[in-house]
């Protein structure tokens, strides 16, 4: 791999846009964080400083931009969509434009990460060790990108349990044989009884779910899009009837889901 002797001159060309994001040191490390992105073969922080030869630094400052610099994530996503917003090109576009909702596996080798759950993965069909992140994303006829996204977190069914019970919701006393019998039977029983009360608030706050947190992505969004009423478009696992109804009746926005036909297997 050829070294990087000079930023590429579209880092250059807006990189100003986010210089109220970062310091002037941390703005140097983001650009040159970026450019290995759009370089380099290895993307990792050690692969990205070893080609990087001009503004050349020890690799733990790039290190410290990623894991211990106080910039705001918020803020600089702010920024990258005012950018985007402002080329006609990338701009969002009223009737033109559609939003998607889907998540995505993170897969990793290991299961010493932190917030990794053992996860379906219906590409492969087969299961594996991932972080999985909730994604809304824009497109039209020029262009796509991401405008939102969170990490979902693993249930903690001990936080459940305890909130479950101090919000007066009874237990089934035959269910907790399987806490130690069969976790996965418990964690479908505990999920399941927040399901059908989580329209309480001290419920809710218990576990923030795909659901939950696909809620929260759109509601953002649209505080802050009023004007732009974007169709979004979401898989089967989203279309829910709950769901549906939030987008509908709450946020006034028109919505295309997938359902999926089941077939009798006797026939």
């Amino acid at each position: 791999m050829l070294p990087i002797v000079k930023f590429p001159e579209i880092v250059e060309q807006y990189a100003s846009w986010f210089s109220s994001v970062f310091s002037d040191e941390a703005l140097i490390e983001f650009k040159r964080y970026v450019s290995g992105l759009i370089l380099a073969e290895n993307k990792t922080v050690e692969g990205i400083n070893r080609i990087i030869v001009c503004e050349q630094r020890n690799q733990s400052s790039l290190n410290r931009l990623l894991t211990e610099s106080p910039f705001s994530e918020k803020e600089l996503n702010e920024k990258r969509l005012a950018l985007l917003n402002s080329l006609p090109e990338t701009r969002m576009k009223a009737g033109k434009g559609v939003l998607g909702l889907d998540d995505t596996l993170l897969g990793h080798y290991g299961q010493h990460f932190e917030e990794i759950a053992n996860l379906w993965d219906s590409a492969n069909e087969c299961r594996t060790w991932a972080h999985n992140l909730v994604n809304l994303y824009y497109s039209d006829d020029q262009t796509d990108y991401p405008v939102q996204w969170q990490l979902w977190k693993p249930a903690d069914l001990a936080k459940i349990e305890t909130g479950l019970v101090a919000a007066g919701i009874k237990l089934k006393t035959s269910q907790f044989v399987f806490k130690e019998s069969d976790p996965k039977k418990w964690r479908q029983y505990l999920l399941g009884v927040w399901s059908r009360h989580q329209t309480q608030d001290n419920v809710a706050a218990l576990y923030e779910s795909k659901l939950f947190i696909a809620r929260q992505i759109l509601g953002e969004w649209v505080k802050t899009n009023p004007n732009l009423h974007l169709p979004v478009t979401f898989d089967h696992w989203y279309t829910q009837p709950c769901f549906c109804r939030f987008l509908g009746d709450e946020l006034k926005l028109r919505y295309v889901g997938t359902l999926i036909l089941l077939r009798d297997k006797k026939r």
